[in-house]
């Protein structure tokens, strides 16, 4: 389904992405120090994991086909998670169009 993104979807988008900017710029300062690396290495992964998925929500919010950019989230898990309400976003939209 093709659809042209709102102005607070740009928004939105916007914002997720100053956020995940915001948590690499925190990682790669954690992980700057080895102490924090031998430490935290869990925790500064899971920063990581953080920042894609933020980058993968940005992307679809401001997508003009948000099931084709479901689709293409190389995350499987987050896009399990996404991939029915896209499809069940994408099937109301055509049965709006149809009416």
């Amino acid at each position: 389904m093709t659809r042209s993104p709102d102005m607070l979807d740009q928004s939105l988008a916007h914002e997720l992405e100053e956020a995940r900017k915001l948590l690499e710029i925190m990682g790669d300062e954690l992980a700057a120090d080895i102490d924090t690396i031998t430490k935290h290495c869990t925790s500064l992964q899971t920063i990581d994991i953080v920042m894609q998925i933020l980058g993968h929500i940005a992307n679809v919010v401001r997508s003009d086909d948000r099931r084709e950019t479901v689709e293409g989230i190389g995350m499987h898990d987050l896009k399990m998670k996404l991939l029915p309400a896209a499809i069940d976003a994408t099937r109301k939209a055509s049965c709006g169009q149809a009416a």
